[in-house]
């Protein structure tokens, strides 16, 4: 409007608006090929992932065009319709769109660094999960039973996934580095932290398998991957409940160190990818450990001083979690446990055979050894009952039993770090700490349990429900699904049977192979195809029972040097 009446107040002449215009047209000629230069050197598919409207949404460079067009539009009409007024507002609109046309180009410079570069697409990228978070907070989220489309469906979410895609299968580790930057950078309100997770997992996922399958540099995921790994703990901390993006993570991390071992064996990853991949694992389980452990043997940083963890329900959730997948550090976990659980520590070694579930049944519902703090009248308001602890930990044992490694695959010398080794002695570690856990003694009261494990449903107010419940069907988009003890029918048995298995070669088997001859053979032959999977040496027995109760002598390894010094 302004300039509108300025060009009726004070036309100018046929020539002045001729020369002016040609000198607005050289300059708006000269910013434009500006533009197009700095575009073609500097963007690139992993800089510009969005789509150009975003960019453009940056620099203005829609509305500056649109005003040019405007100033050729009038200025034209003007001078073929000798209107001076007209020919006036479009000259005067030409010197506009030249002030837009500076502003663009100093916008547009400002990206012409991978830092300015970098700063917009992680702002957008917040931006797109921060819709996400709102849509959540109120209704309209990606959880099931939504008819809003959530985060598989944004698009900027999916452009950016993609390129990350990209970007691993050509092995471009700048890129990756700057895509993972922008990610791990990225602010996000509280609201937006579980779909931001969800996206930390699957870029850890897609550079996991690009390193395994798509020949994608080790050492530049792995970077990438603590990047990712420390992010998520962080936005872990923001939560009410860290537990189940946590547990997640781990499960993960026990899960993808199984897939590098595996696809090293059959020779389709590298056993260089394969190693970068363990040791990745087995750092960031422990990191994890560290985080959730009250009293850590040591600290990297002082965020690890504390756990993350504020609840009984959230340490029973990770625990459970955490013991999947034949993980790194799994019996180490349950020491930081039992201190959630108790407040006091717990001062046995598991190598020396001690029992830390039977210590924290004692220290829950013993009589003499009770322990009366808060923390333990919190515990025994989760598990309900001295039963219903029994039966909760003879789950997580089902769970645990049922994702142990192939114990038939040949463990490359390359591929053995701590806690991720051959070793049978370790095995037998990581199986007595549910072994020992013997809350029966018999043959008939192991049927009644294996009976109460097969049958009985978790109540509405029970421990087991209350993970359910706090899971809230989240999956985070991994490709390490969910499966309740109740469809492990086998490795329900296998549970049972190893809280009967002799710990020492001078007790008696005769309980465990009673248990064994009462059972169905259907039943019986599943338990025997695991345990010839999990445990050593049951693959070389022919008889079923022989096959579980040689399976399960592993258990005697843990100890044997206290034995013997004895």
């Amino acid at each position: 409007m302004g300039l509108a009446f300025v060009a009726l107040a004070y036309p100018r002449s046929h020539d002045d608006v001729v020369d002016a215009t040609q000198f607005s047209i050289a300059f708006f000629a000269t910013l434009l090929t500006g533009e197009a230069v700095i575009f073609a050197l500097t963007f690139s598919a992993a800089s510009s992932w969005p789509s150009l409207r975003a960019i453009d949404g940056h620099i203005a460079f829609r509305e500056w065009v649109l005003i040019g067009w405007f100033a050729a539009l009038f200025t034209g009409c003007g001078l073929l319709g000798d209107n001076v007024a007209s020919a006036t507002y479009g000259a005067l609109l030409f010197l506009l769109a030249n002030i837009y046309g500076v502003f663009s180009f100093v916008r547009l410079f400002g990206l012409a660094s991978i830092g300015g570069r970098n700063q917009l697409l992680r702002r957008t990228l917040a931006e797109a999960l921060a819709r996400q978070g709102g849509n959540s907070g109120s209704g309209r989220s990606s959880r099931p039973g939504s008819s809003a489309p959530g985060l598989e469906h944004d698009p900027i979410v999916n452009s950016y996934l993609g390129t990350v895609s990209q970007a691993a299968t050509g092995n471009d580790p700048t890129a990756i580095r700057h895509l993972v930057d922008q990610l791990v950078d990225a602010e996000v309100p509280v609201e937006a932290v579980d779909d931001t997770i969800t996206v930390h997992l699957d870029v850890l996922h897609r550079l996991a398998r690009a390193t395994l399958a798509g020949g994608a540099d080790p050492i530049q995921v792995v970077s990438c991957a603590h990047a990712l790994i420390d992010s998520v703990i962080g936005h872990c901390r923001r939560l009410s409940d860290p537990a189940p993006p946590l547990g997640a993570l781990s499960r993960y991390l026990a899960w993808l160190a199984n897939t590098a071992l595996l696809m090293s064996v059959r020779g389709v990853a590298s056993s260089r990818a394969a190693r970068e991949l363990a040791a990745l694992t087995t750092d960031a389980r422990l990191k994890i450990l560290r985080c959730v452990d009250p009293d850590p043997k040591s600290a990297t940083h002082h965020d690890e001083r504390g756990s993350i963890l504020t609840s009984p329900l959230q340490v029973l959730l990770w625990t459970g979690d955490f013991t999947e997948f034949h993980g790194a550090h799994q019996a180490s976990s349950l020491y930081g446990t039992y201190e959630l659980l108790t407040g006091t520590k717990f001062m046995g070694n598991y190598w020396d055979g001690a029992s830390i579930l039977s210590q924290l049944r004692q220290s829950l519902y013993g009589g003499q050894g009770r322990v009366a703090t808060p923390e333990t009248d919190a515990a025994r308001r989760v598990f309900g009952s001295q039963e219903d602890y029994d039966h909760f930990w003879a789950l997580v044992s089902v769970t645990a039993l049922a994702t142990l490694r192939d114990a038939r695959l040949s463990h490359p010398p390359e591929l053995v770090r701590p806690e991720f080794t051959p070793d049978h002695q370790l095995l037998g570690a990581y199986l007595r700490t549910f072994a020992t856990h013997r809350y029966f003694t018999t043959a008939a009261e192991a049927r009644e349990a294996l009976l109460s494990l097969v049958c009985r449903a978790d109540p509405p107010g029970s421990a087991a429900a209350g993970i359910r419940h706090a899971r809230g069907g989240r999956t985070y988009r991994l490709p390490v699904p969910l499966v309740e003890p109740q469809r492990r029918p086998a490795a329900m048995v296998l549970a049972i049977a190893c809280r009967l298995a002799p710990l020492a070669p001078t007790e008696s088997d005769s309980e465990l192979r009673d248990f064994l001859a009462a059972l169905p053979a259907p039943a019986l032959q599943a338990t025997a195809r695991l345990a010839t999977r999990v445990l050593p040496g049951a693959a070389e027995a022919s008889d079923p029972a022989e096959a579980v109760v040689t399976g399960l002598a592993v258990l005697q390894l843990v100890g044997a040097h206290t034995r013997e010094g004895t």
